[in-house]
Protein backbone atom coordinates (compact mmCIF):
# COMPACT_ATOMS: atom_id res chain seq x y z
CA UNK A 1 0.00 0.00 0.00
CA UNK A 2 3.09 2.27 1.05
CA UNK A 3 4.43 1.62 -2.45
CA UNK A 4 1.07 2.43 -4.35
CA UNK A 5 0.77 5.70 -2.45
CA UNK A 6 4.26 6.60 -3.25
CA UNK A 7 3.67 5.69 -6.61
CA UNK A 8 0.05 8.36 -7.00
CA UNK A 9 2.69 11.19 -5.38
CA UNK A 10 5.09 10.58 -7.81
CA UNK A 11 2.83 10.25 -10.36
CA UNK A 12 1.61 13.93 -9.84
CA UNK A 13 4.35 15.43 -7.51
CA UNK A 14 8.01 15.06 -9.35
CA UNK A 15 8.37 18.89 -8.50
CA UNK A 16 8.77 18.08 -5.00
CA UNK A 17 12.31 16.00 -3.66
CA UNK A 18 11.47 12.53 -2.21
CA UNK A 19 14.18 11.17 -1.01
CA UNK A 20 15.16 7.61 0.02
CA UNK A 21 18.25 6.72 1.79
CA UNK A 22 21.82 6.90 0.21
CA UNK A 23 24.26 4.47 0.21
CA UNK A 24 25.47 1.16 -1.25
CA UNK A 25 23.15 -1.04 -3.31
CA UNK A 26 23.43 -4.20 -4.15
CA UNK A 27 21.34 -5.73 -7.49
CA UNK A 28 21.83 -9.40 -7.98
CA UNK A 29 24.95 -10.94 -6.67
CA UNK A 30 27.90 -8.32 -7.91
CA UNK A 31 31.61 -9.80 -7.29
CA UNK A 32 34.98 -8.16 -7.57
CA UNK A 33 34.25 -7.61 -10.89
CA UNK A 34 30.67 -6.10 -11.62
CA UNK A 35 30.22 -2.45 -12.46
CA UNK A 36 29.93 0.41 -9.85
CA UNK A 37 26.88 2.68 -10.83
CA UNK A 38 25.84 6.37 -9.34
CA UNK A 39 22.62 7.52 -8.91
CA UNK A 40 20.77 10.65 -7.08
CA UNK A 41 18.69 9.28 -4.09
CA UNK A 42 15.16 10.61 -5.56
CA UNK A 43 13.49 7.80 -4.58
CA UNK A 44 11.73 7.15 -8.24
CA UNK A 45 14.94 6.86 -9.69
CA UNK A 46 16.00 4.54 -7.84
CA UNK A 47 13.42 2.21 -7.81
CA UNK A 48 13.82 2.68 -11.85
CA UNK A 49 17.05 1.70 -12.04
CA UNK A 50 17.17 -1.00 -9.83
CA UNK A 51 13.99 -2.53 -11.63
CA UNK A 52 15.63 -1.95 -14.47
CA UNK A 53 19.11 -3.91 -13.81
CA UNK A 54 16.61 -6.91 -12.25
CA UNK A 55 14.62 -7.54 -15.07
CA UNK A 56 18.16 -7.63 -17.38
CA UNK A 57 19.63 -9.87 -14.93
CA UNK A 58 22.72 -7.58 -14.22
CA UNK A 59 24.39 -7.73 -11.06
CA UNK A 60 25.88 -4.29 -10.30
CA UNK A 61 27.11 -1.90 -7.19
CA UNK A 62 25.01 0.99 -7.11
CA UNK A 63 25.85 4.16 -5.23
CA UNK A 64 22.90 6.33 -4.24
CA UNK A 65 24.59 10.01 -3.63
CA UNK A 66 22.83 12.12 -1.01
CA UNK A 67 21.32 14.58 -3.79
CA UNK A 68 18.50 16.25 -0.88
CA UNK A 69 16.28 13.64 -2.41
CA UNK A 70 16.14 15.43 -6.36
CA UNK A 71 16.17 13.99 -9.91
CA UNK A 72 19.32 13.49 -11.63
CA UNK A 73 19.32 16.77 -13.62
CA UNK A 74 17.84 18.81 -11.29
CA UNK A 75 20.14 18.11 -8.35
CA UNK A 76 23.31 18.33 -11.23
CA UNK A 77 21.75 22.03 -12.30
CA UNK A 78 21.28 22.78 -8.55
CA UNK A 79 24.66 22.21 -7.36
CA UNK A 80 23.54 19.42 -5.24
CA UNK A 81 24.99 16.24 -7.67
CA UNK A 82 28.80 17.49 -7.90
CA UNK A 83 31.98 15.44 -8.11
CA UNK A 84 31.82 16.28 -4.26
CA UNK A 85 29.10 14.71 -4.23
CA UNK A 86 30.26 11.25 -5.54
CA UNK A 87 33.64 11.30 -3.69
CA UNK A 88 31.71 11.49 -0.78
CA UNK A 89 29.63 8.43 -1.92
CA UNK A 90 32.87 6.13 -2.63
CA UNK A 91 34.52 7.27 0.46
CA UNK A 92 31.71 6.64 3.08
CA UNK A 93 30.48 3.34 1.36
CA UNK A 94 33.50 1.74 1.03
CA UNK A 95 33.27 0.25 -2.60
CA UNK A 96 36.84 0.94 -3.27
CA UNK A 97 37.25 -2.25 -1.10
CA UNK A 98 34.66 -5.12 -2.62
CA UNK A 99 36.22 -4.32 -6.52
CA UNK A 100 39.02 -4.30 -8.03
CA UNK A 101 38.48 -2.12 -10.88
CA UNK A 102 38.18 1.88 -10.82
CA UNK A 103 35.69 2.30 -13.66
CA UNK A 104 32.61 4.23 -12.59
CA UNK A 105 29.30 4.90 -14.07
CA UNK A 106 27.51 7.78 -14.07
CA UNK A 107 24.32 9.23 -15.83
CA UNK A 108 24.91 11.13 -18.63
CA UNK A 109 22.29 13.59 -16.92
CA UNK A 110 24.85 14.49 -14.10
CA UNK A 111 26.89 16.05 -16.30
CA UNK A 112 25.72 19.81 -15.90
CA UNK A 113 26.98 18.99 -12.24
CA UNK A 114 29.34 16.50 -11.94
CA UNK A 115 32.72 17.59 -14.01
CA UNK A 116 34.60 14.35 -15.07
CA UNK A 117 37.75 16.52 -14.53
CA UNK A 118 37.56 16.84 -10.86
CA UNK A 119 35.86 13.94 -10.10
CA UNK A 120 38.83 11.58 -12.17
CA UNK A 121 42.10 13.23 -10.54
CA UNK A 122 40.82 13.71 -6.79
CA UNK A 123 38.91 10.08 -6.53
CA UNK A 124 41.33 8.21 -8.81
CA UNK A 125 38.57 6.55 -10.41
CA UNK A 126 37.57 6.38 -13.99
CA UNK A 127 34.10 7.82 -14.76
CA UNK A 128 31.73 7.39 -17.79
CA UNK A 129 28.88 9.08 -18.60
CA UNK A 130 26.43 6.41 -19.35
CA UNK A 131 22.97 6.70 -21.09
CA UNK A 132 20.38 9.45 -20.80
CA UNK A 133 17.59 6.94 -20.36
CA UNK A 134 17.01 3.97 -17.66
CA UNK A 135 15.76 1.97 -20.02
CA UNK A 136 19.56 2.18 -21.82
CA UNK A 137 20.66 0.88 -18.95
CA UNK A 138 21.19 -2.97 -20.18
CA UNK A 139 22.23 -2.12 -23.76
CA UNK A 140 25.03 -0.07 -22.75
CA UNK A 141 26.48 -2.41 -20.02
CA UNK A 142 26.21 -4.98 -22.28
CA UNK A 143 28.53 -3.33 -25.02
CA UNK A 144 32.22 -3.96 -24.60
CA UNK A 145 34.17 -1.57 -22.70
CA UNK A 146 30.60 0.13 -21.87
CA UNK A 147 30.77 2.42 -24.56
CA UNK A 148 27.66 4.64 -24.93
CA UNK A 149 26.01 4.13 -28.23
CA UNK A 150 25.07 8.57 -30.17
CA UNK A 151 21.69 7.61 -29.51
CA UNK A 152 21.70 6.45 -26.35
CA UNK A 153 22.93 10.06 -25.16
CA UNK A 154 19.88 11.62 -26.36
CA UNK A 155 16.98 12.62 -24.38
CA UNK A 156 13.54 11.91 -25.76
CA UNK A 157 10.18 13.33 -24.92
CA UNK A 158 7.58 10.58 -25.91
CA UNK A 159 4.11 10.14 -25.35
CA UNK A 160 3.92 8.51 -22.13
CA UNK A 161 6.94 10.87 -20.49
CA UNK A 162 4.54 13.84 -22.36
CA UNK A 163 1.57 12.13 -20.42
CA UNK A 164 3.73 11.82 -16.87
CA UNK A 165 5.02 15.51 -16.93
CA UNK A 166 1.63 16.92 -18.21
CA UNK A 167 -0.14 15.31 -14.96
CA UNK A 168 2.94 17.26 -13.13
CA UNK A 169 2.30 20.49 -14.88
CA UNK A 170 -1.24 20.31 -14.38
CA UNK A 171 -0.91 19.49 -10.04
CA UNK A 172 1.58 22.26 -9.86
CA UNK A 173 0.02 24.94 -11.34
CA UNK A 174 -3.44 23.70 -9.61
CA UNK A 175 -1.26 24.56 -6.33
CA UNK A 176 -0.21 27.41 -7.68
CA UNK A 177 -3.17 29.37 -8.42
CA UNK A 178 -5.52 27.47 -5.89
CA UNK A 179 -5.00 30.21 -2.98
CA UNK A 180 -5.73 33.31 -5.14
CA UNK A 181 -8.73 31.38 -7.53
CA UNK A 182 -10.02 30.46 -3.62
CA UNK A 183 -9.65 34.31 -2.97
CA UNK A 184 -10.98 35.53 -6.42
CA UNK A 185 -14.22 32.90 -5.67
CA UNK A 186 -15.43 35.60 -3.09
CA UNK A 187 -16.24 38.04 -5.95
CA UNK A 188 -16.73 35.13 -8.62
CA UNK A 189 -18.62 32.72 -6.87
CA UNK A 190 -17.19 28.58 -8.27
CA UNK A 191 -14.06 30.30 -9.90
CA UNK A 192 -11.88 28.05 -8.29
CA UNK A 193 -13.03 25.08 -8.60
CA UNK A 194 -14.43 25.27 -12.28
CA UNK A 195 -11.11 26.57 -13.20
CA UNK A 196 -8.84 24.12 -11.40
CA UNK A 197 -9.85 20.79 -13.63
CA UNK A 198 -9.39 23.24 -16.68
CA UNK A 199 -6.53 23.77 -15.99
CA UNK A 200 -5.10 20.33 -14.96
CA UNK A 201 -6.86 19.21 -18.78
CA UNK A 202 -5.08 21.90 -20.20
CA UNK A 203 -1.60 21.36 -19.03
CA UNK A 204 -1.84 17.36 -19.99
CA UNK A 205 -3.20 18.72 -23.29
CA UNK A 206 -0.78 20.98 -23.80
CA UNK A 207 2.35 18.56 -22.84
CA UNK A 208 0.72 15.78 -24.95
CA UNK A 209 -0.21 17.90 -28.21
CA UNK A 210 3.37 19.76 -27.96
CA UNK A 211 4.93 18.63 -31.27
CA UNK A 212 1.41 19.39 -32.76
CA UNK A 213 0.17 22.10 -32.14
CA UNK A 214 1.26 25.61 -34.33
CA UNK A 215 3.51 28.19 -33.06
CA UNK A 216 6.53 28.58 -31.24
CA UNK A 217 7.25 26.34 -28.15
CA UNK A 218 5.87 29.00 -24.83
CA UNK A 219 3.28 31.18 -25.42
CA UNK A 220 2.67 30.60 -28.81
CA UNK A 221 1.95 27.13 -28.81
CA UNK A 222 -0.51 27.84 -25.10
CA UNK A 223 -2.75 30.70 -27.09
CA UNK A 224 -2.94 27.69 -30.05
CA UNK A 225 -4.27 25.37 -27.81
CA UNK A 226 -5.92 28.01 -25.87
CA UNK A 227 -8.31 28.35 -29.40
CA UNK A 228 -8.93 24.84 -30.06
CA UNK A 229 -9.82 24.63 -26.12
CA UNK A 230 -12.53 27.93 -26.36
CA UNK A 231 -13.89 26.70 -30.00
CA UNK A 232 -14.61 23.29 -28.18
CA UNK A 233 -16.60 24.94 -25.73
CA UNK A 234 -18.17 27.45 -27.63
CA UNK A 235 -19.50 24.71 -29.62
CA UNK A 236 -20.64 22.78 -26.22
CA UNK A 237 -21.99 25.63 -24.80
CA UNK A 238 -24.45 25.95 -27.92
CA UNK A 239 -25.57 22.62 -27.77
CA UNK A 240 -25.29 21.58 -23.73
CA UNK A 241 -25.79 24.88 -21.89
CA UNK A 242 -26.59 27.91 -23.54
CA UNK A 243 -24.27 31.66 -22.11
CA UNK A 244 -25.00 35.08 -22.52
CA UNK A 245 -22.68 36.74 -25.00
CA UNK A 246 -20.73 38.43 -22.13
CA UNK A 247 -20.44 35.09 -20.16
CA UNK A 248 -19.56 33.24 -23.36
CA UNK A 249 -16.75 36.01 -24.15
CA UNK A 250 -15.62 36.04 -20.46
CA UNK A 251 -14.93 32.39 -20.36
CA UNK A 252 -13.32 32.31 -23.90
CA UNK A 253 -10.85 34.92 -22.95
CA UNK A 254 -10.38 33.15 -19.42
CA UNK A 255 -9.60 29.77 -21.04
CA UNK A 256 -7.43 31.74 -23.68
CA UNK A 257 -4.66 33.52 -20.91
CA UNK A 258 -4.78 30.39 -18.85
CA UNK A 259 -3.97 28.01 -22.10
CA UNK A 260 -1.12 30.97 -22.90
CA UNK A 261 0.40 30.32 -19.14
CA UNK A 262 0.36 26.58 -19.32
CA UNK A 263 2.15 26.87 -22.51
CA UNK A 264 5.06 29.69 -21.23
CA UNK A 265 5.50 26.95 -17.73
CA UNK A 266 5.55 23.91 -20.06
CA UNK A 267 8.72 23.58 -21.02
CA UNK A 268 10.14 23.78 -17.72
CA UNK A 269 8.62 20.01 -17.65
CA UNK A 270 10.48 19.08 -20.63
CA UNK A 271 14.09 17.99 -21.26
CA UNK A 272 14.20 19.31 -24.87
CA UNK A 273 13.26 23.31 -24.69
CA UNK A 274 15.15 26.18 -22.84
CA UNK A 275 13.00 28.03 -20.39
CA UNK A 276 13.96 31.89 -21.09
CA UNK A 277 11.37 34.79 -21.37
CA UNK A 278 12.06 36.06 -24.31
CA UNK A 279 12.16 32.62 -26.34
CA UNK A 280 8.97 31.66 -24.74
CA UNK A 281 7.13 34.71 -24.51
CA UNK A 282 8.08 36.34 -27.92
CA UNK A 283 9.72 33.11 -29.89
CA UNK A 284 13.41 34.88 -29.97
CA UNK A 285 16.04 32.62 -29.49
CA UNK A 286 18.26 33.77 -27.14
CA UNK A 287 20.61 31.03 -26.43
CA UNK A 288 24.33 32.10 -27.49
CA UNK A 289 27.34 29.08 -27.46
CA UNK A 290 29.87 28.27 -29.60
CA UNK A 291 33.38 26.31 -29.43
CA UNK A 292 36.74 28.55 -29.58
CA UNK A 293 38.68 26.78 -32.60
CA UNK A 294 42.01 27.44 -30.97
CA UNK A 295 41.10 26.30 -27.61
CA UNK A 296 39.27 22.92 -28.36
CA UNK A 297 41.32 19.91 -28.12
CA UNK A 298 38.82 17.59 -30.16
CA UNK A 299 38.19 15.26 -26.40
CA UNK A 300 34.56 14.57 -27.78
CA UNK A 301 32.98 15.37 -23.97
CA UNK A 302 31.20 17.84 -25.35
CA UNK A 303 29.13 15.94 -27.33
CA UNK A 304 29.55 13.19 -25.49
CA UNK A 305 28.05 15.24 -22.11
CA UNK A 306 24.95 17.17 -24.22
CA UNK A 307 21.93 15.24 -24.12
CA UNK A 308 20.32 17.14 -27.21
CA UNK A 309 23.04 17.05 -30.20
CA UNK A 310 24.33 20.21 -30.23
CA UNK A 311 27.73 19.62 -31.18
CA UNK A 312 29.57 17.59 -34.05
CA UNK A 313 33.28 17.22 -34.88
CA UNK A 314 34.53 18.62 -37.94
CA UNK A 315 36.20 16.37 -40.18
CA UNK A 316 38.00 19.38 -41.58
CA UNK A 317 39.60 21.11 -39.09
CA UNK A 318 39.57 18.41 -36.29
CA UNK A 319 37.48 20.29 -33.94
CA UNK A 320 34.40 20.23 -32.24
CA UNK A 321 32.02 23.12 -32.99
CA UNK A 322 27.93 23.46 -32.94
CA UNK A 323 25.74 22.29 -35.47
CA UNK A 324 22.50 22.15 -33.78
CA UNK A 325 22.21 26.04 -31.97
CA UNK A 326 18.30 25.92 -31.85
CA UNK A 327 18.38 22.51 -30.04
CA UNK A 328 20.44 23.66 -26.99
CA UNK A 329 18.49 23.55 -23.38
CA UNK A 330 21.41 25.36 -21.82
CA UNK A 331 21.65 22.84 -19.28
CA UNK A 332 25.49 23.54 -18.78
CA UNK A 333 27.13 20.18 -18.92
CA UNK A 334 29.31 21.38 -21.77
CA UNK A 335 30.45 24.22 -19.60
CA UNK A 336 31.27 22.56 -17.08
CA UNK A 337 32.99 19.48 -18.46
CA UNK A 338 35.10 21.43 -20.99
CA UNK A 339 38.86 21.27 -19.85
CA UNK A 340 40.28 24.27 -21.74
CA UNK A 341 37.32 26.97 -21.13
CA UNK A 342 37.08 26.94 -24.87
CA UNK A 343 32.52 27.13 -24.89
CA UNK A 344 31.86 30.75 -25.68
CA UNK A 345 27.85 30.97 -23.71
CA UNK A 346 25.27 33.28 -21.98
CA UNK A 347 23.87 30.27 -20.06
CA UNK A 348 24.65 32.10 -16.80
CA UNK A 349 22.63 34.76 -17.70
CA UNK A 350 19.57 33.33 -16.14
CA UNK A 351 18.40 29.93 -17.61
CA UNK A 352 14.89 29.86 -16.40
CA UNK A 353 12.68 32.09 -15.84
CA UNK A 354 9.16 29.45 -15.71
CA UNK A 355 6.86 30.09 -12.67
CA UNK A 356 7.60 26.68 -10.92
CA UNK A 357 11.87 27.63 -11.03
CA UNK A 358 11.06 30.91 -9.90
CA UNK A 359 9.18 29.16 -6.69
CA UNK A 360 12.19 26.43 -6.05
CA UNK A 361 14.49 29.27 -6.33
CA UNK A 362 12.96 31.50 -3.93
CA UNK A 363 12.45 28.81 -1.31
CA UNK A 364 16.23 28.15 -2.11
CA UNK A 365 17.13 31.58 -1.02
CA UNK A 366 14.58 31.71 1.98
CA UNK A 367 15.95 28.29 2.96
CA UNK A 368 19.92 29.99 2.76
CA UNK A 369 20.54 27.63 -0.20
CA UNK A 370 24.10 28.39 -2.11
CA UNK A 371 24.71 28.12 -5.52
CA UNK A 372 27.19 26.00 -7.58
CA UNK A 373 30.90 26.15 -6.97
CA UNK A 374 33.09 27.21 -9.80
CA UNK A 375 34.91 24.32 -11.68
CA UNK A 376 37.91 22.92 -11.10
CA UNK A 377 40.74 23.59 -13.98
CA UNK A 378 42.47 20.83 -15.28
CA UNK A 379 45.79 21.14 -17.46
CA UNK A 380 44.43 20.91 -21.22
CA UNK A 381 48.10 19.27 -21.66
CA UNK A 382 46.94 16.36 -19.14
CA UNK A 383 43.73 16.06 -20.48
CA UNK A 384 44.57 16.05 -24.07
CA UNK A 385 47.04 12.90 -23.46
CA UNK A 386 44.54 10.86 -21.57
CA UNK A 387 40.37 11.73 -22.29
CA UNK A 388 40.02 9.53 -25.20
CA UNK A 389 43.22 7.47 -24.75
CA UNK A 390 41.62 5.68 -21.49
CA UNK A 391 38.35 5.41 -22.65
CA UNK A 392 36.99 7.17 -20.19
CA UNK A 393 35.05 9.91 -22.12
CA UNK A 394 32.70 7.11 -22.89
CA UNK A 395 33.00 7.59 -27.16
CA UNK A 396 32.62 5.11 -29.95
CA UNK A 397 36.65 4.04 -30.37
CA UNK A 398 36.89 6.06 -33.82
CA UNK A 399 39.44 8.80 -34.44
CA UNK A 400 37.43 11.70 -34.19
CA UNK A 401 37.94 13.53 -31.28
CA UNK A 402 41.87 12.27 -31.25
Amino acid sequence: MWDLLKDVWLLFGRLFPFPTRPGLRRIGNPDRSSPVLVTCNFELTVREVIKTLERDGIAAWLLVAPTKGVNVWCAGGAGDFTADTVISIIKTTGIESLVDHRWLILPQLSANGVNFWTLKERSGWNPRFGPAHIKDLGAYLARNRWRTDPEHRRVTFGIKDRFVMGTNLGFNVSLLLALPLLIASAWMPGLWWKTLPLLFVLSVASSLLVFWLPGKIGVQKGLSLGLLASAAFVVASWIAWPLGPWTLLAWTGWILLLAAFVGYDMPSWSPLWRQDMKELVAGIKTTRVEIVPEKCIACHLCDVVCPVGVFGFNAATKKYEVQNLDACVACGACIENCPTDAIVNNFREGVCSCPTCYIIEGVGKIGGRKGKQPTTETSPVAVAASACDAGACGCDGSSQGR
